[in-house]
């Protein structure tokens, strides 16, 4: 196991999950079926060398899928100047 998830376990946080701005309860589901993000947790699911190579990855494809779901949604303005979600960790 990694130090930075020996850390995480010891402290009883994940170190993948840990966003600063939560996803909107509306899009959660969305977000954890988008087809890039799935692939990034089953991939990092088994290696955690891969999960912390790939945390900023992951952390932007949530992003982008949470932003995608709250403009289907209506909940922010179509276009690429407004605020994403920040989601940290």
């Amino acid at each position: 196991m990694g130090a930075l998830a020996a850390i995480a376990l010891l402290s009883g946080c994940s170190i993948d999950e840990a966003p600063s701005a939560p996803i909107p309860a509306a899009c959660e589901d969305q977000v954890y079926a988008d087809p890039v993000v799935k692939d990034l947790i089953l991939k990092g699911t088994g290696s955690d060398s891969f999960r912390l190579n790939h945390l900023d990855q992951l952390k932007y494809a949530k992003i982008d899928a949470a932003h995608r779901c709250m403009q289907q949604k209506g909940l922010v303005p179509p276009g690429g100047g407004v605020a994403r979600p920040r989601i940290t960790g």
